[in-house]
């Protein structure tokens, strides 16, 4: 990715070489002050034992501001880079900056598309540390063709650092249309996965939540909660009319949770 000599480092957390669990988060925000949202995903992947990287095109011009009670700010790595290339971009930045970390036994590579969660995410964490696949996901798709959806993913084995993972993450190109970048990326993922050989699974099949060629976060949102999921699309929230029911996304979610869905943006 062409952008990574543009990155600049804005807290730096060494990750100790006995530390097993990391997370890079592909982040943007307005300006430097964090969501709700943000913060609590941080501060629970960190609980669960997570050192996070979190790779940002904030267009901010002050360092972002993850001060919470409940977040160790000596355990949280910051990147900053322009913003160029989507989420995979951001990803595949801060993979060429900490190449170290990529064989450790659980990493995980996610974004900030999602609100929530709302719950904790003990489940979801020990169905990925679980697992016998090379690459999970939390929510599998067959929406186009079957796929993890990128959002939240998992990597096991230190496959991540294997040179055809490393070639696929390394050589990414910038894509300026979103669509375009999906299909190559995302979907391509998955065709690049059955052609080297590893294996995948997901904590909630699509089939669990939707019927077939449906999107489970935009039509199956109420299932994934019943399934485990404690996260909505931020989408969803700001485009309720995507799906029949999407304008009761605020009431339940306050049912179910005790919350309003507005705090978390």
């Amino acid at each position: 990715m062409d952008v990574a000599g543009a990155t600049a480092v804005e807290r730096d957390a060494p990750v100790p070489a006995e530390a097993e669990r990391v997370a890079f988060l592909a982040h943007w925000s307005e300006t430097d002050r964090q969501s709700r949202s943000t913060l609590q995903l941080v501060a629970e992947l960190q609980r669960l034992g997570y050192r996070v990287v979190v790779s940002s095109t904030s267009p901010a011009e002050k360092p972002l501001d993850f001060g919470a009670d409940d977040i160790r700010l000596d355990e949280l790595t910051v990147l900053r880079r322009p913003n160029t290339g989507y989420d995979f971009g951001s990803w595949s930045v801060a993979m060429a900056a900490h190449e170290d970390l990529l064989g450790r036994p659980y990493v995980l590579v996610l974004n900030d598309s999602l609100v929530g969660p709302f719950a904790p995410l003990d489940a979801v964490i020990d169905d990925f540390e679980g697992t016998s696949a090379d690459v999970w996901g939390m929510v599998e798709s067959n929406q186009f063709i079957s796929h993890l959806q990128s959002f939240f993913r998992g990597f096991r084995y230190g496959v991540l650092a294997e040179p055809v993972m490393r070639r696929f993450w390394r050589d990414l190109r910038v894509i300026p249309d979103k669509t375009a970048l999906i299909e190559q990326y995302e979907f391509g993922f998955s065709d690049f996965l059955l052609r080297f050989g590893f294996s995948t699974s997901p904590f909630v099949h699509h089939s669990q939540v939707v019927g077939e060629g449906l999107n489970p976060t935009i039509h199956g949102w109420r299932a994934l909660f019943d399934a485990g999921v404690p996260f909505v699309k931020r989408e969803l929230i700001r485009q309720p009319e995507l799906t029949a029911d999407g304008h009761r996304i605020p009431a339940v979610i306050a049912d179910r949770y005790g919350t309003d869905v507005a705090e978390w943006l």
